[in-house]
C-alpha cells in the first residue's frame, strides 16, 4: 500500500492574525507557534475565539514554546508543553 503525500493532505496558509480568518473549518490542527508573544492579551482572546468557532472538541492547538492559553482562552485543555484540545 501507498501512502499519500502528506503535504497533499494539508492546507498551507499565510494569514493576518488581526484580520477574518478566510476559511470555514472544522481544522483538524492549528499550528500558530511563536506569533501571538507579539500580540496582546485582548487580540489573543480574540483570534483563539475565532479559531475555536473553526474548531470541533478533539481538534488540536499547536503554539510555540513561550507561548499560553492561561487567562486567554477556555477553549481549550493543555495536553502537552505547548499542544491544546478543543473542548
Amino acid at each position: 500500500a501507498s501512502r499519500p503525500n502528506v503535504a497533499a493532505l494539508v492546507a498551507f496558509k499565510q494569514l493576518n492574525l488581526v484580520h477574518a480568518l478566510p476559511m470555514k473549518g472544522p481544522l483538524d490542527a492549528v499550528f500558530c507557534r511563536n506569533v501571538v508573544i507579539y500580540f496582546d492579551k485582548e487580540t489573543q482572546r480574540d483570534l483563539f475565539a475565532r479559531i475555536a468557532r473553526l474548531q470541533r472538541p478533539g481538534d488540536l492547538l499547536f503554539l510555540g514554546h513561550s507561548e499560553s492559553l492561561f487567562k486567554v482562552s477556555e477553549n481549550y485543555a493543555l495536553i502537552g508543553k505547548s499542544i491544546y484540545r478543543r473542548v
